[in-house]
């Protein structure tokens, strides 16, 4: 059974709370290195093996990017087909739309016809392009794009709506840490409650 667990870390200890974005920084470039080895063919083993080398972790974090960016990549490739699904579907409800304007079966509300026309072929051709896409994904094996950081937060950098520090503060956010009940948790981290925070 799985557990994850949530937290806030409250602390006044300044040099604590660098120490621990600079472990989150090094666990988020050793989880991108992974994905992209691992993408390239590379095997697991030899990227755990490496990536100590590379990024200055312990053995158990290295297995922790890789297992994180395993899971990452295998549930892209589970979802991969009902995301073509929906692309299709909405190729679909698009086409009745235009055909259902085109012979007057329904009447623009706020905009002329050809405005309306011309905004549901452009979703259209958008859609197509994504079916096209995804299809090629399929065929090949691969899986689309993944920006570590999120989509919406990548497209806010490149207007300037947040700062660079902004954009890899969002990137590394995250840390990952398996517990084992032989061990009693995680080595690398144990929570302890404060109850004067509950």
């Amino acid at each position: 059974m799985k557990t994850v667990r949530g937290m806030k870390i409250v602390s006044n200890d300044e040099s604590q709370l660098r120490s621990l974005d600079e472990l989150m920084r090094v666990f988020g470039s050793a989880k991108r290195y992974a994905f992209n080895r691992l993408l390239e063919g590379r095997n697991a083993k030899d990227i755990i093996k490496h990536l100590p080398h590379q990024f200055r972790l312990n053995k158990r974090f290295a297995e922790d990017a890789v297992l994180l960016v395993q899971s990452l990549i295998s549930s892209r490739r589970e979802l991969l087909p009902m995301r073509l699904e929906d692309v299709q579907a909405k190729i679909e409800k698009t086409e009745k739309k235009i055909d259902e304007y085109q012979h007057g079966r329904k009447a623009p509300k706020n905009i002329d016809l050809p405005t309306c026309l011309g905004g549901l072929h452009q979703r259209l051709e958008k859609l197509k392009a994504k079916e096209a896409e995804l299809k090629h994904h399929l065929d090949q094996g691969t899986i689309p794009r993944v920006i570590f950081g999120g989509k919406e937060n990548f497209y806010k950098r490149l207007k300037g709506k947040i700062t660079n520090e902004e954009w890899k503060d969002l990137r590394s956010n995250q840390l990952y840490a398996r517990g084992d009940k032989s061990k009693k948790g995680n080595l690398n981290i144990r929570l302890v409650y404060d109850h004067n925070y509950l």
